[in-house]
């Protein structure tokens, strides 16, 4: 890429939800979503973000928008540090940083047109113009949102029907609209294609492709299907109960894994040749994934990790970049 920009910092971010018992209510522990992770996202990239349910990868999305307050750590978005911004300030910034969910229907509100759900940010935030944004009248807004419904593959005419009246791929067509109302750069993509049907999915992610070529968009794609990531990715984290343990771009983690827990999610990935399929060596996980409230002592991968040692029980491993891009969180990468 010859932009080399970095649009999104995070450094060392950590979200701790207390754990409170008693009449009191007093905290006896925390359940550690998301628990000290670094990256960079660079402007014009897809950031691929993969790992199994409950890892963080939907928390870690969530922080970095403030959506969620970090316990720690530092989010920097075009060179500001977003953990400062409180109030006014915060919500003026949020109109360069939106969110798809994962959901269509849920973050829909069934009782509004999809005009109106459409039409909110700008009612909330005005309209962008060359030199900011501005209060908008209802026909400006109206006439965004008839540009919006065609850009995302809808018919304008259906402006005043309800979420209920359409398919889960439209949606989520719905959902993208909102999104882009106010011109965004960075998009959290909070897996948009899970709640889909196979054959719609490859639709939502080609519309997202040709969004972010005509608009110049960044994103965050949160997503446990290892096959679309690879597809509209450049560079894949992987996560593991609250930590990036191994980042690259899509094709160095493809052929040269070095996390037993990369190389474990990328044996369960079908391959469409029967021969190759029969021949290759499949990681089988055992155990249960432990809890974020009660992680282990050193490598949180080392009570699943079929090559653990000693150190992987005793140390925690240190994230680092082991090759040109290649970062990886493990005592005994090769």
């Amino acid at each position: 890429m010859s932009d080399t920009q970095t649009l999104v910092q995070v450094r060392n971010l950590k979200k701790h939800f207390p754990i409170r018992s008693g009449l009191l209510k007093r905290q006896v522990g925390a359940v550690k979503a998301v628990d000290g992770v670094s990256f960079d996202i660079i402007q014009g990239e897809t950031l691929g973000l993969v790992g199994e349910s409950g890892c963080g990868k939907s928390t870690t999305g969530r922080t970095i928008l403030q959506l969620e307050t970090p316990t720690a750590g530092d989010v920097n978005f075009n060179a500001e540090s977003l953990n400062a911004l409180k109030g006014r300030s915060l919500r003026q910034k949020r109109r360069e940083m939106q969110m798809i969910y994962q959901d269509p229907y849920a973050s829909l509100n069934p009782r509004m047109t999809i005009g109106q759900i459409i039409a909110e940010p700008m009612v909330i935030h005005g309209m962008k113009t060359e030199t900011g944004y501005r209060k908008a009248t209802a026909t400006e807004r109206n006439e965004r949102v008839y540009e919006l419904l065609e850009l995302v593959g809808l018919n304008p005419a259906f402006i005043n029907r309800f979420p209920h009246e359409f398919s889960g791929g439209q949606r989520q067509r719905i959902g993208i609209a909102r999104a882009l109302a106010l011109q965004p750069s960075f998009i959290v993509c909070d897996e948009p294609i899970a709640a889909l049907d196979v054959s719609i999915q490859a639709q939502v992610v080609n519309l997202l492709e040709k969004l972010q070529k005509e608009f110049g968009l960044t994103y965050l794609f949160i997503a446990h299907d290892l096959s679309m990531v690879r597809h509209i990715s450049d560079r894949i984290a992987v996560m593991y109960l609250g930590k990036v343990v191994e980042l690259t771009d899509r094709d160095s983690l493809y052929k040269n894994a070095m996390h037993p827990y990369t190389k474990a999610l990328l044996s369960a990935v079908p391959i469409p040749d029967p021969e190759v399929e029969e021949t290759r060596e499949r990681v089988i996980l055992e155990g249960d994934v432990p809890s974020p409230a009660n992680p282990p002592r050193g490598c949180n991968f080392c009570t699943r990790c079929p090559v653990a040692e000693e150190i992987c029980f005793q140390t925690e491993p240190t994230f680092q970049e082991v090759e040109a891009g290649h970062w990886v969180a493990c005592h005994l990468y090769e």
